[in-house]
Parts: structure tokens; sequence; C-alpha cells
């Protein structure tokens, strides 16, 4: 059965902001890029006014239907932020996959 493009954009809005409160929470910062499902995540616990981290977290709607962050490689940084994501989705009724 095919999801109305309705439950699909409350869905990723729910999504989107329950990882925002939870990166909040850790001292993450996050920002919504213009006209793009995508947000820009800054760790603000570097030295100094420059970001210690910066990803990208972007939606890929359907066929897809999940979140991916940018870049994908396997730094410590990276990892725990995944743990961070994975978790507040978790808390979610419905859980999309991310990678």
């Amino acid at each position: 059965m095919k999801k109305s493009p309705a439950t699909e954009a409350h869905r990723v809005a729910t999504d989107t902001a329950a990882i925002k409160s939870a990166l909040q929470q850790q001292g993450y910062t996050t920002r919504k890029r213009p006209k793009q499902a995508a947000w820009t995540i800054l760790n603000q616990r570097g030295t100094g006014r420059k970001p210690q981290e910066c990803y990208l977290l972007t939606y890929q709607p359907a066929p897809v239907s999940t979140w991916i962050l940018h870049p994908q490689t396997n730094e410590p940084h990276r990892q725990t932020l995944l743990t961070l994501i994975h978790t507040a989705l978790a808390k979610q009724p419905t859980t999309r996959k991310i990678s």
C-alpha cells in the first residue's frame, strides 16, 4: 500500500523534531538547508568559535525512505552521532533505517 505524501511529510517532520531534540541535548546545533530535506549538524564543543565537527543529514524520500549522514566515514565522532540519531528514531512509533 502506497503512503500519501502528507503522511510521509508528517513522519519526516516528526523524525526531524526527535532527532533535533536528541542532538540539542548533547550539545549539537542543527540548521535546515534551504529548499532541501537536509540539515547541517554542528558540534559546538570544539575550541574557540569554530565547530569541532560538521555533518550533513539528508532524507531520501520514497522509494528509499531513509536518513543518510554525510560524510560516510568510520570516524568515532560520526559513530557517536549515528548512535544518537538511531536512538531518537527508535523512540518514534515507526522507525526508519539510517546509513
